[in-house]
């Protein structure tokens, strides 16, 4: 099985570790530590470690596994890796993804649903969007996510019939010390997943969905859709699952 080549949501599009934090890998059937090591050019030791298992142990399709970068920043924050920072009109939060098997939590869904919610409404959150959450906070090192949108009640004069915000799928949001651009160029990098960049409202899209997209939106708040591709509307409005790696 060659690593990288599968359809997995969370497997972390890159080929070499983060320059920001380390690179989250979700186990696939017939992955082992050393085939697992070899594609990111660590040592079983370091991955076996990093995740708390024996150099012979076999990783469950669907577990999550931290692949510590050799090197560079970010290391320091290495025990925080998994935990969401984010702020929402002053309200500050913190959320441990996932529990001691590496599967996302119900507790931290609850906590995310609430952090999305929309005045006193909510809505469940799809598991793949935290997930994908967390793999961006991990990224650029645990910094605070300022959430601008999460949730959002349907309403009729809503300019994308079929938001994924009305399904708990999608989030609005910037990262403190993090350029908005910087942001969407790493997220662009998901598969099943889809991700704008706002210039002039100031924050950065992510869905989740059954195809990759990406696109620009340089409409003001409150404005109609001025989208730099005239084919971006038709992909953003997109709202089927993508395959659940949970």
């Amino acid at each position: 099985m060659r690593l990288g080549a599968t359809a997995s949501l969370l497997t972390v599009l890159l080929g070499t570790a983060s320059a920001w934090g380390d690179v989250t890998y979700i186990a696939q059937k017939g992955d082992t530590l050393a085939t697992i090591a070899r594609h990111y050019h660590v040592g079983v030791r370091a991955v076996a470690q990093a995740n708390h298992l024996k150099e012979t142990a076999l990783p469950s399709p669907g577990h999550a596994l931290d692949i510590p970068q050799r090197d560079g920043p970010g290391a320091e924050r290495a025990a925080e890796r998994g935990t969401i920072r984010a702020e929402r009109s002053g309200e500050k939060v913190r959320i441990r993804v996932r529990d001691s098997r590496g599967h996302i939590s119900e507790g931290a869904l609850k906590a995310f649903q609430n952090l999305m919610r929309q005045g006193a409404a909510s809505f469940p959150v799809d598991p793949r969007l935290l997930a994908l959450v967390s793999v961006v906070s991990d990224h650029f090192g645990g910094r605070t996510l300022e959430v601008v949108s999460g949730y959002r009640t349907y309403t009729s004069a809503q300019y994308t019939p079929h938001s994924n915000h009305n399904l708990g799928r999608a989030l609005d949001f910037k990262i403190e010390g993090v350029r908005n651009e910087d942001i969407w160029t790493y997220c662009r990098t998901f598969r099943s997943a889809g991700c704008g960049y706002y210039p002039n409202s100031g924050f950065v899209h992510l869905d989740v969905r059954e195809a990759k997209a990406s696109w620009i939106d340089r409409s003001l708040p409150g404005d109609p859709p001025q989208y730099d591709a005239p084919e971006a509307l038709a992909v953003k409005s997109t709202t089927a699952d993508a395959p659940n790696p949970l």
